[in-house]
């Protein structure tokens, strides 16, 4: 009994320590919980800014596909870069210099440095103190920086920022030298073309004036007579890219001498020409001087010339979040691989010998054949070879009863783009084509038929035979045949038709079928591409109408709602 009172006695001393213990268990249970209420409150907010982050990405890719979606054509200027013409006019189009261009990309009256497509999107939010909008809202709902998701785009060249071009020329007269002599012994007359190198003219602004070089007149005793006179100036790009047009035209039938010149006229045969995207404008008509040592004898090619078309370009999108999030996205986007360039309504490219061209023999083949552009005052050679003797062959052809032929066949060699200079180029397009063909469930085997031949009233799509094929019916966009092509009784194709068959095309049937767009026959050996390009045929056989015409803008834009494709995306 004494020993428990004992045992109470010394423990008086504890009295209290199990409040400091349940106190300290209790602190440390509270730091405990506001750790965690703090870490869910921390963790909560990182979601919340990781689901901003994300929402500013998908804005900035939303600004690269919107852009892409501007450069397919599919998106209407506003306003209308020309108001007097319709809004599917290639003044009104999209193309890869007028999204660089300001003037043409921005909306008038945006004071932004960098093109920006505000002419094509819609910018419609403006920060506090700003003068433009900045951003393309994505929500419909009234935007808000801290809760509301947005964009803003920029555009630009990365192969040509200052927009200068270069050009060397060289020229010749009558099919031979650029120097041509007429009359006899000590009365004649001389015509001389001469040639110019440009150097860098800057095309950042408007169109701008050059010459590309002169005619200049010399004569003796009397002088001389003239007839028509076919003339060639080959026109060279050097800068930015490497490209080549021929501005052909008529030296007209008159009678020069020393002191008088009547009716001589330089005629071209088209007031403007296309190269790569640059657009050469000239009079259709250049008076000689009279009398002609005026101006000491020249007569200069005076042309205004616009910037040319990128290759590439680079998109920049900024895409907005809540709280402040902020991405930068850059997309290189490649042009089409025609590059704008097809030389001839029908181009035939290949060796001459074992060569057809049938343009229809008998007059119930009626046939038009036209290097006047649709849509515009352009114009090329209705049909071009790659082979002077075969181009006699071709200028035969076009004299037969049934054929209506407007413009000039010519040997287009010289301005052939690098797609079409040789087997191994051509090979690598036409198995792009299939991949594109094959992503896109348009690929056909031999033997298989298309169920339909691509966008007849746009002129788009693609369509990749590998073998022979028949067209018959609508289509538009790119036909690739990569055996014989049969154009069989009525057909109605916008667009561009590439055959590599060593059959060629064959046109059969009754009926009307008409092309607006350009037709190249390339022909090849996929298994033996050291051997060149093979003999081209061009076949009409059967009772039929046909209209073969040349349309830029099917070319243009058909070519580009396939070919304007991301090639590369990285975050900034």
């Amino acid at each position: 009994m004494k020993n428990n009172e004992s045992n109470l006695k010394n423990r008086e001393a504890e009295k209290g320590a199990a409040m400091v213990m349940t106190l300290l268990v209790s602190l440390l249970l509270l730091v405990v919980v506001i750790g965690l209420l703090l870490e869910v409150t921390m963790n909560t907010a990182n979601v919340t800014d990781a689901i901003a982050e994300q929402q500013a990405y998908n804005a900035a890719e939303s600004g690269i596909q919107s852009a892409i979606n501007v450069l397919r054509g599919n998106t209407i200027p506003n306003p209308l870069i020309d108001p007097n013409r319709p809004a599917d006019d290639p003044k009104n189009r999209i193309d890869f210099a007028k999204a660089v261009k300001l003037s043409t990309s921005n909306i008038p009256g945006d004071n932004s440095s960098e093109a920006r497509l505000s002419r094509w999107m819609n910018y419609n939010y403006t920060p506090t103190n700003a003068t433009n909008p900045d951003r393309v809202t994505i929500s419909s709902e009234t935007y808000f920086p801290d809760n509301g998701f947005a964009y803003n785009v920029t555009v630009r060249d990365p192969d040509n920022p200052q927009k200068i071009i270069s050009l060397t020329t060289q020229g010749t007269i009558g099919g031979g030298t650029s120097s041509k002599t007429f009359g006899l012994l000590f009365n004649t007359a001389t015509i001389n073309y001469n040639s110019v190198t440009t150097g860098s003219v800057d095309v950042s602004t408007n169109e701008v004036g050059i010459n590309l070089g002169n005619f200049t007149i010399t004569t003796t005793g009397t002088g001389a007579t003239i007839p028509d006179t076919r003339f060639e100036i080959l026109v060279r790009m050097t800068a930015p890219f490497p490209a080549a047009v021929v501005l052909r035209g008529t030296i007209k039938a008159g009678t020069i001498s020393a002191s008088s010149v009547s009716s001589v006229g330089i005629v071209f045969d088209s007031p403007a020409f296309n190269l790569l995207g640059s657009i050469i404008s000239l009079p259709v008509t250049t008076i000689i001087p009279n009398p002609p040592n005026t101006n000491s004898g020249r007569t200069d090619i005076s042309v205004t010339i616009t910037l040319s078309q990128p290759k590439r370009l680079i998109i920049r999108s900024v895409g907005f979040g809540p709280r402040g999030a902020r991405k930068e996205l850059e997309a290189v986007v490649q042009r089409d691989v025609f590059d704008g360039l097809i030389p001839a309504t029908i181009t035939l490219v290949g060796r001459t010998t074992g060569a057809i061209f049938n343009s229809g023999t008998f007059p119930t083949q009626q046939v038009t054949y036209s290097g006047s552009d649709v849509l515009s005052a352009a114009k090329i050679p209705p049909v071009g070879t790659t082979d002077s003797s075969f181009l006699q062959v071709v200028v035969s052809g076009l004299l037969c009863p049934g054929c209506t032929v407007n413009g000039n066949p010519a040997n287009v060699s010289e301005e052939l783009p690098n797609w079409l200079r040789t087997t191994a180029e051509l090979d690598k397009n036409v198995n792009e084509f299939k991949s594109m063909a094959i992503a896109s469930g348009r690929y056909f085997a031999n033997g298989q038929s298309p169920p339909n031949y691509g966008d007849n009233a746009n002129g788009t799509g693609i369509t990749f035979i590998d073998g022979d094929g028949t067209l018959s019916g609508a289509g538009g966009g790119v036909l690739v045949v990569t055996g014989r092509l049969t154009l069989s009784n009525s057909f109605d194709f916008n667009g561009i038709i590439l055959v590599t068959g060593a059959n060629g095309v064959r046109r059969t049937g009754i009926g009307s079928g008409n092309l607006q767009g350009n037709m190249v026959v390339a022909p090849y050996n996929a298994d033996n591409l050291a051997a060149g390009f093979l003999p081209p045929k061009y076949n009409m056989t059967g009772s039929f109408l046909s209209n073969i015409v040349y349309n830029a803008s099917n070319l243009l834009f058909g070519s580009n709602r396939i070919n304007t494709v991301v090639v590369g995306v990285a975050e900034k």
